[in-house]
């Protein structure tokens, strides 16, 4: 699903049993041990379609479940979700690939809920040049049906708050800390990962503790958008909309002011140069 697909602002309160008192608690259950966070548009979907291929690893029936996170999902139940890993049988490493999860200004019982039913998971969170990152969000949401398709970057900046928002990583990452050890908790960086994908995967396998030797075909993944945008908005009936990711150099750097100290806090925790991401900061 799009970066902005199926946002819901109201808070819905819902009570559950302790995982102790219900089959989370059943070691004959299946359930998910991690999950992929997000941030939208920084190769979740790549990464998840790689992992449903090692023998030793399972994925959520369809990506993008947002069962933590989307209120009309999470009122269905902690059954019905366990319903969406039963093909994951005999799998050591069963996860869920949500980009929402990371979208903690907009579902704020994300984190609460995913934590009190799965508080021994392990994170994923995969980030992105939070520039690019807003940029490749902007189109893919412009070919998201039935989303408003803005002519250009700026406009899409100006009314949509989470495609800047959804580049806070370090907000994201305290949060989620908060609540898992850090230890808990492993960043996956795009620019690495699209450089050497190999060395990457084999990290991951090792982090959710499976097989590292397993060699995926990396020919076979999945990607959102790797069809041409202009296709996809043809398909959409769309194709008098031109999408520009040209830049106002004064919305750019009102952006730029908005992620510096966030940014920047993230990039120094995991000991990475300030101008990891070239010149932004």
């Amino acid at each position: 699903m799009g970066e902005f697909s199926g946002c819901v602002r109201g808070v819905l309160v819902v009570e559950w049993m302790s995982p102790s008192k219900t089959s989370f608690g059943m070691s004959n259950i299946i359930q998910p041990n991690f999950f992929i966070i997000g941030a939208a548009k920084s190769a979740t979907t790549s990464l998840s379609s790689l992992l449903e291929t090692h023998p030793e690893a399972g994925m959520v029936r369809r990506k993008e479940a947002h069962f933590f996170s989307f209120d009309q999902n999470y009122i269905r139940g902690w059954e019905y979700y366990l319903t969406q890993f039963s093909h994951c049988a005999g799998k050591k490493a069963i996860g869920d690939a949500s980009t929402s999860y990371s979208r903690i200004r907009y579902y704020p019982n994300t984190l609460p809920r995913l934590h009190h039913h799965a508080p021994d998971a392990k994170i994923i969170y995969m980030v992105r040049h939070p520039i690019k990152r807003m940029e490749s969000a902007y189109i893919e949401h412009a070919c998201a049906p039935k989303s408003q398709a803005f002519p250009s970057i700026n406009d899409a900046i100006r009314h949509l708050s989470m495609i800047v928002d959804s580049s806070r990583y370090w907000e994201v990452f305290d949060a989620y800390r908060q609540k898992f050890d850090e230890s808990r908790i492993k960043i996956v960086w795009f620019e690495e990962y699209v450089a050497d994908q190999a060395a990457v995967f084999k990290d991951v396998c090792r982090y959710l503790e499976i097989d590292d030797s397993f060699v995926p075909d990396f020919s076979a993944e999945r990607t959102n958008s790797r069809e041409n945008a202009a296709t996809r908005m043809t398909r959409l009936g769309r194709s008098d909309i031109k999408l520009d990711v040209t830049w106002d150099e004064g919305v750019r750097q009102w952006v730029i002011d908005q992620i510096r100290e966030d940014n920047l806090q993230f990039l120094a925790h995991f000991g990475r140069p300030k101008n990891y991401w070239g010149e932004l900061f």
